[in-house]
This record gives C-alpha cells, sequence and structure tokens, in this order.
C-alpha cells in the first residue's frame, strides 16, 4: 500500500477512542496488512497518539490592513494561475527564471532554489516528487499557516511550476498537526484547482500531469529537518537520516525530490508571473524579494508581516509599535532555535549576511522581543526543556545531551547551580553541536550560547569571562 496513508490510518483510528491501543493496532495490522512492528513504532513516535499532546501554535496573524512600510507581494498574489500559464508556454525557461531571481530558501537554510531544482531535474529517474515543508513546529511562528490559510492557491501553483521544471508527476504538503482550518482550506484548494485543471491530466489543456496530497503530521517537532519529514511521509519515525545522499537525488521513497518551504514555494508564481527583473527590485543583491516576519513579544501589533530582505531590523519594529529603549534583547530566527542578539544590533540588516555580521541568523524571520526584565536563564531553561521533549531520540548526543542541559538550567535557574554549572553548560553544549546527527542538536544549544555571551552574569560569569567578550 501506499506508506504515506499510514498516519492518516492512525490519524483516523486514534479520533475515535482520543487512544491507539495494542489491540487497535492490530486489528489495523490485519486490515491493512501493514506489519504490527511498523504501526507500533509509528504511533509510539508521534506526541498526539501518545497523550494528545500538541505543540504551541502562535495567535499572531496577518492583519487586515499593512502596516506604513510594509509590501505585501506574497501574500496579495491573485488566484489566476497566471505564473503556471507562462510556464507551461516555455517550460525549458522556468529554471533560468528561478535562478536568475536570486531567490533563496525562506524556510532557514537560505539555499538557492535554482540550485536546489536543477540537482533534482538533472537526475535520471522515472519517478520524482516535489514536497512542501509545511511543519511550522517552531513557537512564535507562524508565516506559513497565515500562507496556507491566505493564499493555499500560491502554495498549489509553485508547486505545478516547480513539477513542470524538474520532471515529477506526484507532490505532497506535510502540514503540520496544529493547523487543521489551514489544512482543510488547503485541501479545498487543491479540489478546486484539481476540477479547473490546474491539477491532475491535461493541465490547462496540456500534456503535463501532476497532482497534489495534503498529509498530516502527528505534533513531532524534529519532522520540520527535512530528511526526518521525508521518513514521516513514507510512514516511518520521523527520524532524521544521515546525508548525503541529499533528497534532490535520493529523497522520498529513495528517489529525487524537491523539498521547499512554504513562504519558498509561494514565490514561485510571482516570479514566473512579473518576471526575475521584477523581482530583484525588492530585497538584496545577494537576497532578493520579500520575507514575512513573525512579531511577537514587546511590541504593540504581534502579527505577521512582509518587508522587502536587507531592511534594518528597528525599522520592522518601529512599524509594529516598540519602544526600543526598553529592549534588553531579541530572539531572531526560530521561536527556538534563534539565537539572541542584543540591543545594540537594532540597525543590523534582516538578510542572510547582515544577521550573521551582528551574530545571529534570519532562520524563518520569527523576531521575538524582550524586555529589561526578562530572565534571560529561565528563557534558556523553557527552551532546554523543549528540545528535551522534542528529541527523536535517534543520536545518544541528542538523547542525553538535551536533557541534561535542561536539567543544569533547571538547577541554575533553582539557585542550585554551582561554579562549575556555566563550564558544564558550554561543554555539553559544544558535545551536542559537533555530535548530534542533525542540525537539531545545534539549534539546541543557540539561544543558550548567545544568551550566555551576552549575559554571563545571568549564569554565574563575569562579564570579562564570556566567549564572545563584552555583550
Amino acid at each position: 500500500m501506499d506508506h504515506t496513508k499510514i498516519l492518516s490510518i492512525l490519524e483516523e483510528e486514534y479520533e475515535k477512542t482520543q487512544s491507539l491501543s495494542r489491540g487497535q493496532l492490530e486489528t489495523l495490522s490485519k486490515q491493512y496488512d501493514i506489519p504490527l512492528s511498523q504501526l507500533a513504532g509509528t504511533a509510539s513516535f508521534y506526541s498526539k497518539f501518545q497523550h494528545g499532546k500538541m505543540g504551541q501554535v502562535s495567535s499572531c496573524r496577518v492583519p487586515e490592513r499593512p502596516l506604513p512600510g510594509e509590501v505585501r507581494r506574497i501574500l496579495s498574489q491573485p488566484r489566476d494561475y497566471e505564473g503556471l500559464k507562462a510556464a507551461l508556454e516555455d517550460p525549458e525557461g522556468i529554471l533560468e527564471k528561478i535562478t536568475a531571481s536570486g531567490l533563496r530558501g525562506r524556510g532557514g537554510a537560505g539555499f538557492p532554489v535554482g540550485m536546489k531544482w536543477k540537482t533534482t531535474k538533472d537526475v535520471d529517474a522515472p519517478i520524482k516528487y516535489v514536497v512542501v515543508n509545511a511543519d511550522e513546529g517552531e513557537p512564535d511562528t507562524a508565516k506559513d499557516g497565515e500562507i496556507l490559510r491566505r493564499i493555499p492557491h500560491a502554495v498549489i501553483e509553485g508547486m505545478a511550476i516547480c513539477a513542470l521544471c524538474v520532471g515529477a508527476e506526484k507532490g505532497y504538503v506535510y502540514i503540520r498537526a496544529e493547523y487543521p482550518e489551514a489544512r482543510r482550506i488547503l485541501e479545498d484548494e487543491v479540489t478546486r484547482a484539481r476540477s479547473e485543471g490546474y491539477l491532475g491530466n491535461h493541465i490547462c489543456g496540456t500534456d503535463f500531469a501532476f497532482d497534489v496530497e495534503v498529509v498530516f503530521g502527528a505534533g513531532s517537532y524534529v519532522c520540520g529537518e527535512e530528511t526526518a519529514l521525508l521518513s514521516s511521509l513514507e510512514g516511518q519515525r520521523g527520524e532524521p537520516r544521515l546525508k548525503p545522499p541529499f533528497p534532490g537525488v535520493a529523497g522520498l521513497f529513495q528517489m529525487p525530490t524537491v523539498i521547499n518551504n512554504t513562504e519558498t514555494m509561494a514565490n514561485v508564481p510571482l516570479i514566473l508571473r512579473e518576471g526575475p527583473e521584477e523581482y530583484r527590485k525588492y530585497g538584496t543583491e545577494k537576497h532578493t524579494g520579500t520575507k514575512l516576519y513573525t512579531v511577537c513579544g514587546l511590541v504593540d501589533h504581534p502579527g505577521v508581516y512582509e518587508f522587502p530582505v536587507g531592511i534594518p531590523i528597528r525599522t520592522v519594529l518601529e512599524a509594529v509599535g516598540c519602544d526600543t529603549k526598553q529592549i534588553k534583547a531579541l530572539q531572531v530566527g526560530g521561536g527556538v532555535s534563534g539565537g539572541l542578539i542584543g540591543s545594540d544590533q537594532l540597525d543590523a540588516t534582516l538578510d542572510i549576511e547582515g544577521m550573521a555580521a551582528a551574530g545571529g541568523s534570519l532562520g524563518t524571520g520569527s523576531i521575538r522581543v524582550f524586555g529589561q526584565k526578562a530572565n534571560m536563564a529561565a528563557l534558556c531553561r523553557d527552551v532546554a526543556e523543549f528540545f528535551a521533549d522534542e528529541s527523536c531520540g535517534k543520536c545518544t548526543p541528542c538523547r542525553f545531551g538535551t536533557g541534561q542541559i535542561a536539567s543544569l538550567l533547571t538547577d541554575l535557574t533553582e539557585g542550585r547551580g554551582t561554579a562549575e554549572t556555566a563550564a558544564e553548560l558550554r561543554e555539553m553544549s559544544t558535545y551536542l553541536t559537533d555530535n548530534a546527527r542533525c542540525a537539531f542538536g545545534a539549534a539546541a544549544s543557540t539561544v543558550m550560547l548567545s544568551a550566555m555571551r551576552l549575559f554571563p552574569e545571568e549564569f554565574g560569569e563575569k562579564k570579562e569571562n564570556s566567549v564572545g567578550g563584552e555583550a
């Protein structure tokens, strides 16, 4: 059977009784001819099936009216599929236009999209796939969910254009379990697009065939990592795979697969509709276009906003109503994986290069603002506990390291820390970063190490002894 159905089978059974007993799994095993070990292993991995636990969902939304200075290009795309129609007129020109646009991935890594697509396009294989990563599991990050609620057609259109470019006939959107409304809206758009000839066979009257299936996650943060997502799509435990081979060569079911973030794919129709030159009028030379930012914390108007890439952080903060004099630090990049930068970096630009120079990262574009009274050690403890709970357990450094870091930070915040606690935290973080199987390990230490650099006194250190010098 199609193993992408396993999560759906488990979800349907779980909804009946809000549990998955051994008896239920044995019945499903016989009914669908799936090994009991695979069903039990998959069910035991995902939080939803174990104890109904679901991840934190940000309350941030896109306001109906743009802020002064906000530029809504991605979010204002019409539902006309003109980008797909343009691509069908010149299929061989798709890759050239995507590459010329300078589009970089919006999921965190910022990898050039044209380069990723070319890898899959150049592989000779009988089957290829297009996958959208909508498993937006970072707390206080909401941009992908808002895209799926407001412009699901742009994501579907982008997938079809990508499929036409690389030679794929099947696509999947892997959406996090905590987004039932977005899932319903997206599934409705898939059905509508299929009925109007934008999906399925003979798209727009041509020989091009491509279809999309929406697959629900089950509450696992680590499935946001692309290879763990592929494992989950295959009906397995969502554990990261070693790379290489990379998904572009051997991805879903070991076939060449393009995996792009939701926001990344939503940019594609814009480029094909208006051309790469127009697209490049926004952003910077190295990082083009606009970007969605989830802004929360010490601001008057938390929400999801779209601004050109490369503008100063201060511009965004002033637009959302923030007294910058009250800022202690900002967490930029992700709700848990983004590092902290100091209040002296408000003029740093929101692009990959600018954030790297400021000692941080752009990541998914989440911006959390902390006031002067924020307890950085307590923040790090909460983040560490999140990672300890969400670790897939595949590798020893993550399985034990995240828990040990959380334990040390708990001791510190509850007054049981010693003079050696900070040194132990650094040692464990270095070990985790250097030896974890995937980027999850490094992400688990990012906030803490940046906090210790900026506010060493809150971790029992002296400023002059902190790594990175003065805050």
